[in-house]
């Protein structure tokens, strides 16, 4: 059984999503900020961060995207992504890394406190960029929803779409106006949001309804 180590509205959000999907036993242990930034979760997950999955073997991976992977891989029979090995995997996973080292890091440095700036004004004008750019990379999601939608797979839903969900979440400067900036966006959104499977999940994160997530 696996145990995912989970913050509300955090990072973690995709994978308590998929293993609700998957239908596969696991313990969620919800952690608190605190929790998450004092020494010992290191022992679990090295650089301190959310989300991280204990193995039956006793072994904890981390990294969202890393624990997507490996999931598909282990659980092949649920379908939330191509067959490995085949060209539309590769493409799968092609757009999961996309989001997980341009759009997620993009993303945390516009909500702020991304420590790179020394002063007031110098944070405002990161934090601008950053959303600018966010913008692109949303931008590039959204024309490829409109040429091969509903899903980012095209007509079979999968893990990217959750993962995609997750990060819109966060969108600047709020969730209502990135769906209002991108309407493929905002339909892959709502059509998570009306999974069956994911309804409980959701509210114990806070984010069932639009705009739930305040931080």
């Amino acid at each position: 059984m696996y145990k995912l180590y989970n913050v509300k509205a955090w990072g973690s959000v995709s994978i308590h999503c998929l293993l609700e999907e998957m239908e596969v036993p696991y313990t969620n242990i919800w952690m608190t900020p605190e929790q998450v930034r004092a020494p010992e979760f290191r022992a679990l997950s090295p650089l301190g961060t959310i989300p991280a999955l204990g193995l039956a073997d006793g072994h904890t991976l981390f990294e969202s995207a890393a624990i997507v992977s490996f999931l598909i891989a282990a659980h092949p029979e649920k379908h939330l992504s191509p067959v490995p090995g085949s060209p539309a995997h590769g493409e799968f996973m092609s757009i999961l890394h996309f989001m997980s080292t341009e759009l997620y890091p993009t993303t945390n440095i516009a909500l702020g406190g991304s420590g790179y700036a020394s002063d007031e004004a110098q944070e405002a004008f990161i934090k601008a960029r950053a959303r600018d750019r966010a913008d692109g990379y949303w931008q590039f999601l959204e024309t490829r929803l409109a040429a091969s939608g509903p899903w980012l797979m095209g007509r079979d839903f999968s893990a990217l779409d959750l993962y995609a969900f997750m990060l819109s979440l966060w969108g600047r400067p709020s969730e209502e106006a990135l769906h209002a900036r991108f309407p493929g966006i905002a339909k892959l959104a709502t059509a998570v949001r009306a999974r069956p499977k994911l309804k409980a999940v959701l509210e114990s994160h806070g984010v069932m309804k639009l705009g739930g997530y305040t931080g």
